[in-house]
């Protein structure tokens, strides 16, 4: 049985290829809304990696436009492909002239630069280019313009293209200014405009991409849930017995949703992320090889720390999960038990144990803080180092005359934007390494041995579920075979050892002995709550394994001493999911019983019965299982010390419902009080999981044996 035990999962892998695999497979069921998600996400990235580029054109086209007047008929003299090729897409200025704009400059070197200038290729000066400017004839502006061109601080190119030398604006205000180089303004209006469209296109792609994100992850987590719910509800008895209830609920429900977490917030982003890094990185290291450098000397940094960052915190959250799910699993089970915890005084001992859980979550959560803490600040440590030396080169840069300010804004900004997802990573690895630890947590379950065959109403619409459905409904006769059956929860503890005895259809065997002979383990075994370990058991002649769960368990309906009422109306606890048929419901009232109390409460049938049917007496609880099982109409019934916790009254009662119960069916039932089962057709005495003795009533008390000394025990006592 040790199989069924959930231990924590090891592992040091930043993702769990099967957990992966799972969750990709849930994902893939909506691949229309996942591609639509990628195809927003490439939007994102183009607008984002678009934006810096757009700035350092407005601030080098339009604002600065510094640059050199190049004279193309002296290319000859230097043999420089690269040059020739970047002059050729230049401004014409005119006469073989072209203007070459200082950000195009960067590939070349000081020492390059100066040897063009040398060879007259370059202008020995700089200007700032103006072009087309709007200046009203007999203005202020246009005297000013015209003794500019006649000092010779404007030179006139073709095209209504003018080149100012260094201090060439100087007589101009402000406002003569802007309409001097009004077309320049014209175009930064219109790249403006531009940036505004993919602002506007960046937000529309962005909100669908969310919503599409959240409906995609959604989807997946319904499903995802459904699944888990009805494979927890197929596994074997035998692991609820070694995992708790609560660690059992924490899986559905709260590690599941660490799982949409992850979907929603870091594996369509994280492509986001590694699209951005990967497009700002090509983007640098084309823009300024020196730059990009400078910058890239922190990654190695920065690879080390997120590896050190992700063993940390996987370690961290690893111990998080687990306190996490003992806290839900203690919280679980006081507050069931809170009846015993109160009549037995426990509250203060209770606490005592609470408190020290409490304080374990404590620890761990302060532990990934402290590792937190770190991470973070460490990340902008380095994105502010990088943005400092790229101010320090690119001022040196840009006094050599080798770069555009533009260039240096533009690699500040993308520095900007390339360390913001690094820095979001720590947030993004505590959700993955949360949602790691949470699947590998679920997977355990999944893993967990579980009945394929049984029937779940959430997949009955499934075609390969409609055979095995219909097969639920096949009426056995109730003939029962135990054949030399061996079993033990735990290894070389036999609870039964060798158990043999046969049921005839429509008879009643009652089975008695000292607690822990193995009564209740022959009606398990029977219901195939556990697999037998040696020998068959058969219905109908069939073994039970050969059945599918469906048939043993429609056939079988047991009730037990300890009756489970759900929170939901009195007349759902009786018919369980099953049709609703009036004239039965009031028959199987009357039968049992249970009409009595029904009449006397405010809602009747359709009262809500409170968690586990807190607000009924254990007779009362009894009566309802009684109705529950006749409903069902079984061909089998078993009752497990149905009798043992109702009073005298409802005892009469109860023995006039058993009389119409077990009319037509087969039917076992294991009593401490030997009164009930004295018109059984045949009894077993068990004890330490051996049939010492068997017969009827009568034959039993003749013998004088075990059932005897029983019998004399229970009557001496009255």
């Amino acid at each position: 049985m040790d199989q069924y035990f959930e231990e924590e999962p090891a592992g040091g892998a930043l993702f769990n290829k099967e957990i992966m695999r799972i969750l990709i497979g849930y994902v893939l069921r909506y691949k229309q809304q996942l591609f639509f998600s990628l195809f927003c996400v490439v939007i994102i990235t183009g607008a984002t990696l678009t934006i810096p580029y757009c700035a350092k054109t407005i601030f080098d086209r339009y604002i600065i436009k510094q640059g050199y007047s190049v004279d193309a008929t002296l290319l000859s003299r230097i043999n420089n492909p690269d040059l020739v090729k970047r002059v050729k897409a230049a401004k014409s200025l005119g006469d073989g002239r072209y203007f070459l704009f200082q950000s195009k400059l960067s590939f070349f070197s000081k020492h390059q630069i100066q040897s063009f200038v040398d060879a007259g290729v370059f202008s020995k000066e700089k200007y700032t280019l103006v072009e087309s400017p709007r200046i009203k004839a007999g203005s202020a502006v246009e005297r000013k313009f015209s003794h500019a061109l006649a000092t010779g601080a404007a030179i006139p190119c073709a095209d209504f293209a003018y080149l100012f030398r260094q201090g060439g604006f100087a007589e101009f205000s402000n406002r003569e200014l802007l309409q001097v180089r009004s077309n320049d303004v014209t175009n930064i209006m219109r790249y403006v405009i531009i940036m505004l469209l993919i602002f506007t296109v960046q937000f529309v792609a962005t909100y669908l991409q969310i919503v599409s994100l959240m409906r995609l992850s959604q989807h997946s987590m319904r499903d995802l849930r459904r699944d888990l719910f009805g494979h927890v509800l197929s596994l074997e008895v035998a692991y609820f017995d070694k995992n708790p209830i609560g660690r059992l609920v924490n899986r559905v429900s709260n590690d599941i949703e660490v799982l949409n977490d992850m979907f929603s917030s870091v594996l369509i982003t994280l492509f986001q992320d590694i699209l951005i890094l990967l497009g700002i990185t090509v983007i640098m290291f084309f823009a300024n090889v020196y730059l990009a450098c400078a910058v890239a000397v922190t990654f190695p940094l920065l690879f080390a720390i997120t590896f050190v960052f992700r063993i940390q915190s996987r370690k961290a959250y690893r111990i998080i999960r687990t306190k996490i799910a003992d806290l839900n699993a203690f919280l679980n089970e006081n507050i069931s038990g809170i009846r015993i915890v109160q009549i037995f005084v426990q509250e203060a001992k209770q606490v005592a144990k609470f408190i020290k859980i409490n304080n374990d979550v404590y620890r761990a959560n302060i532990r990934q803080l402290y590792i937190y803490a770190v991470f973070r600040p460490l990340i902008d440590f380095f994105r502010w180092l990088a943005i400092a030396t790229v101010m320090y080169l690119g001022s040196r840069f840009i006094l050599d005359d080798r770069i555009s300010y533009g260039m240096v804004l533009m690699f500040i900004a993308y520095i900007g934007a390339f360390f913001e997802p690094i820095g979001d990573l720590s947030e993004k690895f505590d959700i993955m390494q949360s949602a790691t630890a949470a699947g590998e947590k679920i997977l355990s379950v999944f893993n967990a041995d579980a009945k394929k065959e049984i029937v779940a109403p959430a997949y009955v619409a499934h075609p390969h579920r409609l055979v095995e459905a219909a097969a639920a409904e096949q009426i056995l006769s109730g003939e029962i075979a135990f054949n030399d059956v061996w079993f033990s929860y735990l290894p070389d503890e036999w609870v039964l050892r060798g158990v043999s005895f046969s049921v005839k259809p429509r008879e009643t065997l009652a089975i008695v002995g000292e607690t822990g002979s193995g009564k209740t383990t022959i009606i398990s075994l029977l219901s195939r709550l556990y697999a037998v370990q040696k020998g068959t058991i058969t219905l109908d002649g069939t073994d039970i394994a050969d059945l599918p769960y469906g048939v043993v368990r429609r056939n079988i309906a047991t009730v037990m001493q300890d009756v489970f009422l759900f929170s939901r109306t009195l007349r759902d606890n009786v018919i369980l999911n099953s049709p609703f048929d009036e004239e039965r419901f009031k028959a199987v009232s009357r039968i049992t019983h249970i009409d009595k109390f029904i009449r006397a409460l405010q809602n009747g049938e359709n009262e809500q019965v409170m968690e586990r049917g807190a607000t009924f007496s254990a007779g009362e609880r009894q009566l309802l299982a009684f109705a529950r099982a006749l409903y069902a109409d079984p061909s089998i019934l078993v009752l497990d010390e149905a009798t043992s916790n109702i009073d005298t009254e409802t005892e009469r009662l109860i023995q006039d419902a058993i009389a119409h119960l077990i009319q037509g069916r087969t039917s076992i039932i294991i009593a401490h009080r030997l009164s009930t089962i004295r018109n059984a057709n045949r009894i077993l005495v068990l004890e330490k999981g051996l049939i010492v003795e068997q017969g009827n009533h009568e034959s039993l008390l003749a013998k004088r044996g075990m059932y005897y000394d029983l019998y004399q025990m229970q009557f001496s006592e009255v």
